[in-house]
C-alpha cells in the first residue's frame, strides 16, 4: 500500500506485470516510475547477490520460503545451517565414532551450538515477496565462520588454564569441569584432531588427547577413604565420614553423590578433604560397600556457559567410567554416634601478632566448654541450651545459619581446632558441618569459625575461607602487612561471604563506604566519562572497553534486599582469589575473585573485585565493587590497577 496526500491506493506489481490503479500529476507520475526503476534494479541486485554467494564459494548460504516472512526465515536458517553441517561433516567422523553417534545427527548438533553466534553474523536478502508467499536468502561469509571457530578455539584454551590453575591448588571439582567443559567443546571445533596444546609438565600435543588424558589422571590421583563410620537407630542411619584426598593431599573442593539403594543421593559438595555420605533403614543395614560417582560434566551449571549448554543438549557426550569409586564397608572402623564427643582446641599463633593462649588458663578451658556444649547442641537439636554463650547478634546469627535443622556436625578433626587471637577477638577455626536446604537437594560441606568477643562470648560466625587460599595470604611478605592485618583480611573476607548466607543486609550496609563505586555490568565499550573522585581513593578507570551501570550504595543494597527476600538460600563459592596490597603505607588492598553465586533461584558466575580500607580494623570500608560476567579481551579481571590512587 502506498499513501500519497492521505489517499492510500494499491500498487501491484509481480515481475514485469505492473497494474498502476492511480495516477494524477505529472510530478506523481515521475516519483512512482523512480519506484519501478528502484524495485527492479533491487530485484537484479538480489539476483546478482544470491549468484555470487551460490557461486563464489565464499559463503555459507540457505534459502527459504514460506506463506510469511517468519516461516521463509526459519527455513532459510535451517537450510544455513544443513549448507555448514555438508561443509565440516567430514571433520566429526572419528569423534562420533568413540560414542557411536550418528555423524548426521552429531554434526546438526555441532552447528546448532555456534547458532546464536551466527545469528549475530548472519545477512538476510528477501529475494520474493507476494501475498502468501515470501522467499528469503540468509548467508554468512566463510570468514566469518572461521571467526567462530578461532573465537571457540581461544574459549576452550581458557577453560584449560583454568582447569590446570584449579588442580594446582586441588580444587578437583573446578579442574574436573573446566578440563571437561573444554573436552566437549573441542569436539564441536573442526580442527579438533588438528589443535594442540602445551599442557604443564609436557610438550606441544593433540589437546583432544591431552583433555582425556588430564581428566583421567585426576580421576586416578583422587583417593576416598572411610575415615569413621557411625551408627543411630530409630531410624537406623549411618553416616559415613570420608577423607578425600588428591595426590595425597585434602582437595579443597570436590562434588560427588552415592547410591542410596534406588539411585543415587543430591550432590554433596565437599570441601577440604571432608566428605560425607548418609544412608538410612534397610538399605544401610544390608550395605557392605559404598557406590559413590564423582560429578565432572556439571550440566546444571553450563548455562553459565551457553555454548557447552548447547553442545550438551545436541550431542552424545563422553563418559568417564574412573568417576565412579567403590569402597569396602566391612574394614570400616565403626563408633556409635557421640552426641557430647569432647572437642580439644589446638592453640596456635601464626607469629608474635597473634596472642599464645595458654592451655592451662581459664580462658582456654573457657572456649573449650563453650565450643563442647554449641557442638552437643547441634547434635541434639537443643540450640536454646546454649543461648547464654552468644551476643544477641551472634545468636541470631547461628539461629539462621545453623538452628533452623540443616547443618549437620562432621567427625572430622574436631580434635584439631584451632584458637588464637588476633586483636580484640578469639576465634576457633573452624568446624565442620553438612548444610542442606528444603528445597534444593544440593548439599555442600563449610568449615565454620567462631569468633569470641572479650567477655567471652560468640558475637559471630562464618564460613572459612579454604586452606589454599588462607595459605596464599599468609605466605605473603612482611610488605604486604602484619600477620595480624592478614588474619583481619581473611576475615573480612569470610564476613563478606557469610553475609550473602545470612541475608545480613545491615552488615553489608555498614562495610561499603557511602560513596563507593559500585559497578555491575558487560565489558563491550570505552566509558566515555571518567569517574568523579571518591574520598580521594581514585581518578578514574583506566581498562579498556568498559560499559558499566554504577549503581549507587542505596541502589545496590535495594537490589540486594529483594534479592534476599525471594531466595530460601544464597551460597557464595569462591573458586579463585588474587590479593594485592597498594604500593603505600595504607592499609587498602585489592580483591579479585573468581565467585560462583547460587541461591534457590538464580545461579552465576563472574569476576569480582573489591578495593578495600582496612586502615581501621574495627570498621572496614570497601571503596570499590565491580562485577564481570566475562573476563577482559586481553584475560585480566579489573584490578588496583585500574584505578588511580
Amino acid at each position: 500500500m502506498v499513501t500519497f496526500g492521505g489517499k492510500t491506493k494499491a500498487i501491484i506489481h509481480s515481475g514485469a506485470l505492473l497494474n498502476i490503479k492511480f495516477m494524477t500529476t505529472p510530478f506523481l507520475r515521475r516519483i512512482l516510475l523512480a519506484s519501478i526503476i528502484l524495485s527492479f534494479c533491487v530485484q537484479g541486485a538480489s539476483a546478482q547477490t544470491l549468484d555470487q554467494i551460490r557461486n563464489s564459494g565464499l559463503y555459507y548460504y540457505g534459502i527459504g520460503e514460506g506463506p510469511n516472512l517468519f516461516t521463509a526465515r526459519n527455513q532459510a536458517r535451517a537450510s544455513l545451517s544443513e549448507s555448514i553441517s555438508v561443509r565440516i561433516k567430514s571433520e566429526f567422523e572419528h569423534v562420533t565414532q568413540e560414542t557411536n553417534d550418528d555423524i548426521d545427527s552429531y554434526t546438526t548438533g555441532v552447528v546448532s551450538s555456534y547458532s546464536t553466534a551466527v545469528l549475530g553474523r548472519q545477512e538476510e536478502r528477501v529475494l520474493r515477496e507476494e501475498p502468501g508467499h515470501v522467499e528469503v536468502l540468509v548467508f554468512i561469509t566463510r570468514k566469518s565462520m572461521e571467526e567462530l571457530f578461532r573465537q571457540r578455539e581461544q574459549l576452550i584454551r581458557d577453560f584449560i588454564r583454568q582447569a590446570s590453575r584449579a588442580a594446582e591448588d586441588r580444587r578437583i571439582a573446578d579442574a574436573l569441569r573446566y578440563y571437561y567443559w573444554a573436552l566437549v567443546l573441542t569436539r564441536s571445533h573442526p580442527d579438533n584432531h588438528k589443535l594442540r596444546h602445551v599442557f604443564e609438565g609436557s610438550e606441544d600435543e593433540p589437546m583432544m588427547m591431552g583433555l582425556y588424558d588430564r581428566i583421567n589422571r585426576i580421576f586416578s590421583f583422587i583417593r576416598m577413604d572411610i575415615r569413621t563410620i557411625t551408627e543411630a537407630e530409630t531410624p537406623f542411619r549411618r553416616n559415613i565420614h570420608l577423607n578425600i584426598t588428591y595426590r595425597d593431599q585434602p582437595v579443597q573442593d570436590l562434588d560427588y553423590s552415592y547410591w542410596v539403594g534406588d539411585g543415587y543421593s543430591a550432590m554433596v559438595t565437599a570441601r577440604d578433604g571432608m566428605g560425607i555420605a548418609l544412608l538410612e533403614g534397610e538399605f544401610a543395614r544390608g550395605a557392605d560397600n559404598l557406590r559413590l560417582r564423582i560429578e565432572y560434566q556439571y550440566d546444571n551449571k553450563a548455562h553459565l556457559e551457553p555454548e557447552v549448554k548447547a553442545m550438551m543438549e545436541s550431542v552424545v557426550v563422553p563418559y568417564f567410567a574412573r568417576a565412579e569409586k567403590r569402597i569396602a564397608l566391612s574394614d570400616a572402623s565403626l563408633s556409635p554416634v557421640k552426641p557430647a564427643a569432647e572437642v580439644a582446641l589446638n592453640v596456635i599463633a601464626p607469629e608474635d601478632a597473634v596472642e599464645i593462649i595458654d592451655t592451662r588458663a581459664m580462658a582456654y578451658h573457657t572456649y573449650q566448654q563453650t565450643i563442647n556444649q554449641v557442638v552437643n547442641a547441634i547434635r541434639t537439636g537443643n540450640h536454646q541450651a546454649v543461648k547464654k554463650h552468644f551476643t544477641p547478634e551472634g545468636f541470631e546469627m547461628y539461629q539462621k545459619l545453623i538452628a533452623s535443622g540443616r547443618a549437620m556436625i562432621l567427625d572430622h578433626h574436631l580434635d584439631t581446632l584451632r584458637m588464637m587471637r588476633v586483636g580484640n577477638e578469639t576465634m576457633v577455626r573452624s568446624v565442620p558441618m553438612l548444610f542442606s536446604y528444603h528445597h534444593n537437594r544440593h548439599r555442600f560441606i563449610e568449615n565454620v569459625v567462631f569468633d569470641f568477643n572479650e567477655e567471652h562470648k560468640i558475637s559471630s560466625l562464618s564460613f572459612s575461607l579454604g586452606e589454599v587460599a588462607i595459605n596464599d595470604i599468609l605466605r605473603r611478605p612482611e610488605t604486604f602487612g602484619s600477620d595480624e592485618e592478614k588474619y583481619l583480611l581473611i576475615r573480612f573476607m569470610e564476613n563478606y561471604k557469610t553475609a550473602f548466607a545470612l541475608k545480613r543486609i545491615d552488615y553489608l550496609e555498614a562495610i561499603f563506604d557511602e560513596n563507593a563505586l559500585i559497578i555491575v555490568g558487560n565489558v563491550v565499550k570505552r566509558a566515555s566519562e571518567p569517574l568523579e573522585n571518591v574520598a580521594g581513593m581514585y581518578g578514574s578507570l583506566t581498562s579498556e572497553e568498559v560499559e558499566y551501570i554504577r549503581l549507587s550504595k542505596s541502589e545496590y543494597m535495594e537490589r540486594l534486599r529483594r534479592n534476599f527476600s525471594r531466595n530460601e538460600f544464597i551460597n557464595i563459592h569462591f573458586e579463585d582469589n588474587q590479593v594485592r596490597k597498594t604500593q603505600r603505607d595504607d592499609k587498602i588492598y585489592g580483591i579479585q575473585i573468581a565467585q560462583h553465586y547460587h541461591s534457590s533461584t538464580y545461579a552465576d558466575k563472574g569476576y569480582l573485585f573489591l578495593m578495600i580500607d582496612l586502615n581501621d580494623s574495627l570498621n572496614p570500608r570497601i571503596y570499590v565493587r565491580t562485577w564481570q560476567p566475562e573476563k577482559n579481551p586481553d584475560g585480566s579481571i579489573y584490578g588496583l590497577e585500574d584505578f588511580r590512587f
